[in-house]
């Protein structure tokens, strides 16, 4: 009797570990991103949320660097704004067009003018935090955006949480991106405009 509950348990422990292990695998779409990658989950609940897919390839590219309007384009899927429309009786056909214009129509901080189709600019780490403040309700320039965003925990540095472990001048990756905007995500309740005067930042620490 002992024997056979013994063998009972055991094997549900391994209908366990398989459906897991099942579960998990189908979780796994892209051939780019294996179960030990450091971003798995943040590209997965991308995935799942519709904000961002992968290529036709079927590769996902995460350390592929991140444009301005990608970016934006992600910042606005992930909150999904009540006030923002696909349909723009303006919009020529650039697909990015929407997201920009509502960038710009909010006062963030946009490299490349939303009028300008077929253009766009990678970002760096810094560029990206100065579009994220400006979308808190801030307007800081580059420096003091990073320095606001860490203070405040709405973002995490590359290295560290410090100013220079931020690493402002390093491009920004679309794993990095994902990860950047799901811990926005969780610290802010919605997307705000950006007043047009640029003020000072006065950090809590001298990091």
């Amino acid at each position: 009797m002992f024997r056979r509950k013994l063998l009972l348990s055991a094997l549900c422990v391994m209908v366990f570990f398989c459906s897991f292990n099942g579960i998990h695998a189908e979780e796994i779409k892209f051939q780019d991103v294996g179960v030990d990658h450091w971003a798995i989950d943040t590209i997965q609940w991308a995935v799942k949320e519709k904000i961002v897919d992968g290529y036709p390839d079927n590769t996902f590219k995460p350390e592929q660097v991140v444009g301005q309007k990608e970016f934006i384009t992600l910042l606005i899927r992930t909150f999904k704004p009540s006030d923002f429309s696909l349909d723009d009786p303006n919009n020529t056909g650039e697909w990015s067009y929407p997201y920009t214009h509502f960038a710009f129509s909010y006062g963030w901080y946009v490299i490349v003018p939303f009028h300008q189709y077929g253009s766009d600019i990678s970002l760096a780490r810094g560029q990206a935090a100065k579009i994220i403040a400006d979308a808190t309700g801030k307007n800081y320039n580059q420096q003091d955006s990073i320095r606001y965003l860490l203070d405040h925990g709405i973002v995490e540095g590359k290295a560290d949480n410090s100013f220079e472990g931020f690493k402002e001048g390093d491009p920004l990756t679309r794993a990095e991106a994902l990860t950047m905007i799901k811990r926005v995500h969780s610290k802010l309740d919605k997307l705000q405009k950006s007043p047009k005067e640029t003020v000072k930042y006065e950090p809590k620490s001298k990091k």
